[in-house]
């Protein structure tokens, strides 16, 4: 089935499937009708697993907010906004018709730390003053004192998040479709938090906060003891900081040089996708066959619950296949489920030496998704396809064949084939024109022959009720099922003669083309490959690197071209070249909205390299290549990373604007400060933590952001603890007497 554009899929094959008991009931008998291929069991399934990271992450920020904070009450106001800021961001969902998917449930998890940084800022600030509280003073006053005190650098430190997220939604082609909805979802969620920060948080504080005061957990104590020892040895030493922090930038640019490149993690759909080339004069007969002989060969394995084969080209279809092609779509079994131990890489590895051992084929593997989504967007079923232009059918053959030979010799390359462009056998009838002449028989007698005995003329329709059946008429199979019979075909010559066409031509058999591909007006020949064991970027580089010789020895007209996955990368890395700059850039307007300083702002954006540095460090212990899911979360490590660094050094600017020194304010905003700033860099930290070790299928998607996030988070939350109290102490003048 096909689904139309915009449509939703679980929806759709929901009515399809309610539509199936009726059509049952119509059938003859002996006709069955049963799915084989279920969409919906993949969104379930992907739902679960970031459905399952939402919830545990939520558990993880309550505990550690209960941690931190001490007292039930105050964790209680602050938990109590995680609801009502996702109950705002449904509403606002709904209103964009946003629908839960992988990536918008996904940028939830990665919320729930965010969504709560303003309410804990705001929160946790209540409950100082409230504590700090004279005799006599209004409660109300107190908290709306508070509240006002924070209310402008938390209400810019958060916006700065939703803000970076606006550019993602520029992203052009199956990129902006993933991360569209991420990004949509959190501007709506983080716009949600300032509005139940800044009003349902002081009432919230109002109504459930204690007024005398409260003692520090004794974690919290513990941490503040240490934060306090290792500040004071920070500032001693503070004159030698920039030095260490370049060299450790400088480190970490060397260690993740060779972080490799790809267009998208692959999402394990639960399926694989095989497709099946033959040769290209292979009959449907002998295909259907040979498929039949593939699926009792492939059900012996555990982990696959059935096989089904679809060969050739359906009668309204988007995949144009000819009968020597055929796509088997294997369905596994839950993962759960496997008794083997196999994974599913030594999986598809057994399947391909199996199929390696039947004779004539070619099998690329794939996934059914994965497959017709290469399909549409490039034009082919693989990785990565070298195309070959030029003029010339038989050069541009050589050509490729070439090429697939230098590709295969490189590391990482499996399911390398050349577009069947020959190999079809043809009739060629040359018509003598003088011994047809003779005859009295002209061109258009002997085509029209031809025609109607071999191809078939329409003769008339067949009306059945509503159907309409085109009615053809051609010869038998036994005058015209080879050269000797179709010779024997008569023809009608002048006064009424009947002469045999091989008389007047001569019938051979030759080898034609079995394809003439064209792109751009251009013809071309496609070679195929696909990569496994090692990023798509570094393989790019390796393959243009081995085809420099054969691009040099190619004459005027001809030329390659590089389509498939690394299409995508490079058109998505084009746009990411565009949209980091932009993001960075409103990072920078905001900053000094929010600051008012050019050189605090300085100070605040010096914070994003180390952030930077984080998330590559990760990605070499992790072998996370660098990807849209990583560009992305760089993107979104940004908002963060600023987060802590715009509160703090705007506490530090008041501090000094009531007339305490710099070291002062440093020393004194620090302690005041670091309450707020782990608890909101830690929920954070545990809010996307969940997604960094999911192992269900979708989980590939959102495990390099949450890594990124991660890593990123945790070497800038040091630099702002650390580095950034030092910076601001250095560049901040001391006051005249």
């Amino acid at each position: 089935m096909i689904m139309l554009r915009g449509a939703n899929s679980k929806e759709t094959v929901e009515r399809v499937k309610a539509a199936i008991p009726g059509i049952r009931r119509s059938l003859p008998p002996g006709v069955t009708l049963d799915p084989y291929y279920d969409r919906t069991e993949l969104v379930d399934r992907v739902l679960d697993t970031v459905q399952g990271a939402l919830g545990q992450g939520a558990l993880f920020v309550a505990l550690i907010l209960i941690l931190l904070l001490g007292e039930i009450r105050t964790a209680l106001v602050v938990v109590l906004a995680i609801p009502l800021t996702f109950a705002l961001a449904f509403l606002l969902m709904g209103r964009r018709a946003l629908t839960l998917n992988l990536m918008s449930v996904g940028g939830l998890t990665f919320a729930v730390g965010i969504v709560v940084d303003a309410s804990i800022v705001v929160g946790e600030n209540i409950l100082r003053h409230l504590n700090l509280r004279r005799e006599g003073a209004f409660r109300a006053a107190t908290i709306a004192g508070a509240v006002r005190e924070v209310g402008s650098p938390v209400f810019f430190s958060v916006l700065i998040i939703g803000t970076v997220m606006v550019p993602l939604l520029t992203l052009q082609g199956m990129e902006g479709k993933m991360f569209g909805p991420l990004a949509e979802t959190m501007i709506l969620a983080v716009i949600s938090s300032i509005a139940v920060a800044l009003v349902a948080v002081p009432v919230l504080a109002d109504v459930l906060l204690r007024t005398r005061a409260q003692r520090e957990p004794l974690v919290l104590r513990a941490l503040r003891a240490g934060y306090r020892a290792v500040l004071g040895v920070v500032l001693r030493l503070r004159w030698v900081l920039l030095p260490v922090c370049l060299a450790v930038l400088a480190a970490v640019v060397w260690f993740a040089r060779d972080v490799g490149t790809e267009f998208m993690p692959a999402l394990d759909e639960g399926a694989i996708a095989i497709n099946v080339v033959r040769l290209p004069n292979a009959a449907l007969d002998g295909s259907v066959a040979v498929s039949t002989y593939i699926e009792r060969r492939l059900r012996a394995f555990p982990e696959i619950r059935t096989v089904v084969s679809r060969t050739g080209r359906a009668e309204i279809s988007e995949d144009p296949m000819g009968p020597e092609m055929t796509d088997v779509l294997i369905m596994l079994h839950p993962r759960d489920e496997w008794t083997s131990g196999h994974t599913r890489e030594q999986l598809e590895e057994a399947i391909r030496r199996e199929l390696d051992s039947i004779p004539g084929i070619r099998a690329a593997f794939s996934q059914p998704i994965a497959l017709r989504v290469n399909e549409l967007i490039s034009g082919v079923k693989s990785d990565l396809a070298i195309k070959v232009f030029g003029p010339d059918l038989e050069r541009l053959r050589e050509t490729a064949d070439r090429v697939a030979g230098a590709v295969r010799g490189v590391a990482g390359a499996v399911d390398v084939k050349v577009e069947q462009v020959s190999g079809l056998t043809q009739l060629d009838i040359e018509l003598d024109r003088v011994a047809a002449a003779r005859y009295g028989i002209n061109v258009a007698d002997v085509n029209e022959l031809v025609a109607t005995a071999v191809g078939g003329e329409t003769a008339t329709t067949l009306v059945e009720g509503e159907r309409r059946t085109a009615v053809t008429v051609r010869f038998p199979e036994g005058a015209r099922g080879d050269r000797a019979a179709i010779g024997r075909l008569l023809l009608e010559g002048a006064g009424g003669a009947r002469v045999p066409l091989g008389s007047v031509a001569s019938i051979g058999e030759v080898e034609g083309p079995a394809l003439i591909g064209r792109e751009a007006g251009m013809r071309r020949v496609n070679v195929e490959v696909n990569v496994r064991g090692r990023d798509l970027g570094g393989f790019v580089a390796e393959v243009r690197e081995r085809l420099a010789s054969v691009e040099a020895e190619l004459p005027p007209g001809y030329f390659l071209a590089y389509g498939g996955q690394f299409e995508n990368q490079e058109r998505a890395m084009a746009r990411l070249a565009i949209v980091v700059p932009i993001s960075l850039g409103l990072i920078v307007v905001f900053l000094f909205l929010a600051l008012r300083s050019v050189r605090d702002v300085l100070l605040v954006i010096a914070v994003l390299p180390f952030a930077v540095a984080g998330g590559a460090v990760v990605m070499v212990a992790t072998g996370t290549n660098l990807s849209v899911s990583t560009a992305v979360a760089f993107i979104l490590l940004f908002g963060i990373a600023v987060e802590n660094a715009v509160v703090l050094v705007a506490f530090f600017r008041q501090l000094h604007n009531e007339g305490r020194e710099a070291m002062d304010a440093v020393r004194t905003g620090c302690d005041l400060r670091l309450r707020p700033l782990l608890l909101t860099a830690l929920t954070t930290l545990l809010g996307a933590l969940p997604l960094a070790y999911a192992t269900g299928p979708g989980a590939e998607i959102q495990r390099p952001v949450a890594l990124v996030v991660l890593g990123g988070l945790a070497s800038s939350l040091v630099v702002t603890l650390l580095v950034l109290p030092a910076a601001w102490a250095i560049t901040t003048p001391r006051r005249k007497s």
